[in-house]
């Protein structure tokens, strides 16, 4: 591939204009960023050469000779161009709030334009009102019939700009030398376009390309990323598969474990065990997802799996979002561990003495290490690490991910979401990945009462507080924003609520949120803990990780505004007693169809696969992971929901370019490039 000619790869302009650190801040910084940005509908000009009353409150565009320039009176009247096209059929040009020596210098009486805008009629007269464009003569090459539209609304981007930017980079893109064809004739569409001819018409667009024809090349597209998706997380699991140096065969920590459990392992658990233990014990690396419901005990599960692997003498580290999940697993890991005289360590940000950790580890003093990110810091180096287990996954990116795998070239590795995916995703999302799923809970565990509510019964709702915290209950309130500390702040948020129900009950309210310091958070939840505080108001800030047995009433204010999973997720911090527990969703008066559909699905089933697969097919992706996947892709053109059948085409075509990567790997290089950024993919590409 000529890289010395154009690179589609490489950056934009360095120009720091607003509108290009806006373009930046937005799409990328490559080329390609800018280019891979699908518009959502096409603007046909109509170019006419006449016009009759059935083109009235149309976009028309004519060429217009100009006659004379009507000055207006005040400022309540327009500044009025009468023109007329070849028909000598007159039509005025209409300008309010404009500068009279600007419109002369620009509509040169005599001369020709050509101009798009809505026809109007008025006082038996057709008129163009601020015309969306006009082109002298001499620029017709510029005019673009049929142009495309962006979704710009969110980024304050000027659409004529990026446009124009579009355009100039589309040059360099045909520039560039592309590998041959990568998808399998079997799988093409006859309708399917090449890759650069399908970029090519979404931003130049003909009178051919009807709205069908953009569904045509959107599929096109949609599979080169599917396609790329694939390649990545494939990648990263052939690089995990070689030889098992760590074969871990040793279970009499975790059998001990077992027997002085105060309750039975469930059916599902007992196969994930097996599942797990049948990988490290193998030929070959584990790379294994465990998918668990909330509250269907993945933790006895990765404890387990740890104890194994030091029992069998190797290092283990435990990797999770939050210093307050953190600091809970190291209790919980203790609890089980210290009795076997195994030496645990907790690393966050906020641990002192991270060197003497630090060389702990390096010298096998530290078999277990459970922390954020940190615990991927570059000073530490493991003596013998087997095991990287990574709870909550789906709160850190791909690049968090592969700094703490490759902390050991050959350790196992499981990883755990409370977050279902359903199995058509998993290809997706993790390349062809071992899959267990834990979908029984304990026993015993009551069936939580869920119940949707408008804002005008909050009466009842106090009521219903009241009688919990009469049986010495408690109850968590959530709500999407943290809101003001100030008195203005009357809307429906964190501090809002927390000063309407610190009035009813007092002291008995606590709240906490993300732009707390650290102290604070986890000072205010020990008092909820030990129930010096019985009501707990929060953001989606103790949505994982926080067991509150005696919890057991949440209110999720402005349901609405929640993904799906995430709703789910927060239900799960009540399901750990063996006491009935309440959900309360409580949504906006003005609750669209859709909306009250989501959240009547959560209302009518507690199975989070069961949500995760009606998510999808009610709204495509939207929410289904609960939150933005830092480090997984924004779909630019694959829609899970359209796309289905594609899934095992594009599966057979990588396997095909990987099985050939020797041949193929210019072509391998290009798809993984396509659609993920450099600093994400050093690690992918060198595997």
């Amino acid at each position: 591939m000529n890289y010395l000619k154009v690179n589609i790869f490489d950056f934009l302009e360095k120009r720091k204009t607003i509108f290009m650190n806006n373009v930046k801040s937005f799409f990328g910084e490559r080329i390609i960023d800018i280019l891979l940005h699908y518009p959502n509908s096409i603007n046909n000009k109509n170019l006419k050469s006449d016009f009759d009353i059935k083109d009235i409150n149309k976009i028309i565009t004519l060429d217009i000779k100009i006659i004379e320039h009507i000055e207006n009176f005040n400022r309540k009247t327009p500044y009025r161009v009468i023109g007329q096209i070849k028909s000598t059929q007159r039509i005025d040009l209409l300008f309010f709030n404009s500068y009279k020596k600007f419109l002369i210098g620009k509509l040169v009486i005599d001369k020709t334009y050509r101009v798009t805008g809505k026809l109007q009629f008025f006082s038996n007269v057709f008129q163009l009102i601020h015309p969306n464009e006009i082109l002298n003569y001499e620029s017709l090459e510029l005019f673009e019939e049929f142009e495309p539209i962006y979704n710009l609304s969110r980024t304050k981007i000027n659409q004529k700009y990026f446009r124009k930017l579009v355009l100039r980079k589309l040059s360099d893109f045909n520039k560039f030398d592309f590998p041959p064809e990568w998808i399998l004739d079997k799988f093409k569409q006859k309708s399917w376009r090449s890759f650069k001819d399908s970029i090519n018409i979404i931003h130049k667009p003909t009178k051919e390309t009807s709205e069908d024809k953009l569904l045509y090349l959107r599929q096109r597209l949609a599979f080169d990323e599917l396609l790329s998706n694939l390649l990545i997380f494939n990648k990263l699991k052939y690089k995990s598969l070689k030889t098992n140096h760590f074969k871990i065969n040793n279970f009499s920590i975790s059998e001990k474990i077992i027997k002085n459990l105060d309750f039975d392992l469930t059916k599902d658990q007992k196969l994930t065990l097996k599942e797990i233990r049948n990988d490290i014990g193998g030929q070959e690396k584990m790379y294994r997802l465990l998918q668990g419901d909330v509250g269907s005990g993945k933790t006895i599960i990765s404890l387990l799996s740890i104890a194994d692997c030091i029992s069998s003498g190797y290092q283990a580290v435990l990797m999770v979002p939050t210093e307050l999940l953190a600091k809970q697993h190291y209790d919980y890991f203790c609890e089980y561990l210290n009795k076997f005289d195994i030496k645990i360590s907790l690393l966050t940000g906020k641990t002192q003495n991270k060197d003497k950790i630090y060389d702990l580890i390096n010298t096998n003093k530290i078999q277990l290490l459970i922390g954020t990110h940190s615990v991927y810091n570059k000073s530490i180096s493991f003596s013998d690490l087997g095991l990287v287990v990574i709870d909550e996954q789906h709160k850190f990116g791909v690049q968090q991910r592969i700094n703490l795998i490759q902390k050991s070239t050959n350790c196992h590795t499981l990883i755990m979401s409370a977050t279902p995916i359903p199995r058509s995703l998993s290809f997706v999302m993790y390349g062809e990945i071992n899959v267990s799923n834990i979908k029984t809970k304990p026993k015993g565990r009551k069936k939580i009462v869920t119940s949707l509510i408008s804002k005008n019964q909050m009466n009842n709702l106090i009521l219903g507080i009241k009688r919990k915290l009469n049986k010495n209950e408690q109850v968590f309130w959530i709500l999407p924003n943290i809101g003001s500390d100030h008195s203005e702040d009357n809307g429906e948020t964190v501090n809002s609520r927390f000063k309407y129900l610190k009035h009813i009950f007092g002291n008995l309210v606590i709240m906490i949120h993300g732009k707390m310091n650290r102290d604070e958070i986890v000072g205010n939840m020990q008092k909820f803990k030990e129930k010096k505080s019985m009501i707990l108001i929060s953001t989606t800030v103790i949505e994982v990780g926080i067991n509150i047995p005696s919890a057991t009433l949440m209110i999720v204010e402005e349901a609405n505004k929640f993904g799906l999973a995430q709703l789910h997720q927060l239900r799960g911090r009540i399901s750990r007693s063996y006491v009935p527990s309440n959900f309360v969703m409580i949504h906006n008066l003005d609750l669209t169809d859709v909306a009250r559909e989501r959240l009547l699905i959560l209302k009518k089933y507690n199975d989070g696969f069961t949500i995760a697969e009606k998510d999808l097919y009610l709204r495509g992706t939207g929410d289904l992971l609960g939150t933005n996947q830092s480090g997984l892709p924004k779909w630019k053109f694959f829609n899970p929901f359209l796309d289905l059948q594609m899934i095992e085409q594009a599966k057979i075509n990588c396997e095909y370019l990987l099985r050939g990567e020797e041949h193929h790997k210019e072509t391998i290089s290009f798809l993984i490039k396509l659609f993920y950024k450099e600093s994400i993919l050093k690690n992918y590409l060198s595997a």
